[in-house]
């Protein structure tokens, strides 16, 4: 077994870090290495494969490391980079910390190398599931990634114009680890 070093005021990020090695589908997905076929160096909201190099040498380190601990300094470092507000060693909040690391963990790993233009057509009273079929294969579209598969949902959401009496309904892709 192997913990997380304190690069000091960053327990925030290694709680983080400790819960999110355990979802086990992702944690192989690196530890196998299937990740680097993935990694997207020409997405502009990536890091160019910083991120999750940094990620996988972390993990890695972790379920395979030979010491009592291991510092994430390499990790903290590709997180401060991309993500100044994580720069420096002030607290933070972790869940805010773990949803930024999956968004760019997303990115890095995003299979999608030309995201191509969307339009969402409107409700018109079809039924959820139809509507909610085709604005998750819109972000499928621009959004496909080993993130995408394991921690992603949809939620509903209705609007009624109390003038017009028009409603509008969205199936809005999220992503949530409180």
């Amino acid at each position: 077994m192997v913990g997380l070093r304190n690069l000091g005021n960053t327990c925030f990020m290694n709680s983080g870090l400790q819960c999110l090695s355990h979802v086990l589908d992702l944690t192989d997905y690196f530890l196998s290495n299937r990740y680097l076929q993935d990694i997207n160096k020409n997405n502009p909201l990536g890091t160019q494969g910083e991120l999750c190099t940094a990620y996988a040498h972390m993990l890695k380190n972790l379920w395979f490391g030979s010491d009592s601990s291991f510092s994430p300094t390499q990790l903290k470092r590709a997180i401060g980079k991309f993500q100044p507000m994580f720069s420096g060693y002030n607290q933070h909040d972790s869940g805010e910390l773990v949803t930024y690391l999956l968004d760019g963990l997303h990115e890095d790993l995003n299979r999608v190398k030309v995201k191509p233009y969307v339009e969402t057509k409107d409700y018109d009273g079809r039924e959820d599931r139809i509507v909610a079929r085709e604005q998750w294969n819109n972000f499928l579209l621009r959004n496909q990634s080993e993130v995408v598969d394991l921690m992603y949902g949809q939620y509903r959401s209705m609007l009624d114009c109390p003038n017009c009496k028009n409603r509008s309904i969205q199936f809005d892709p999220f992503m949530m680890c409180s």
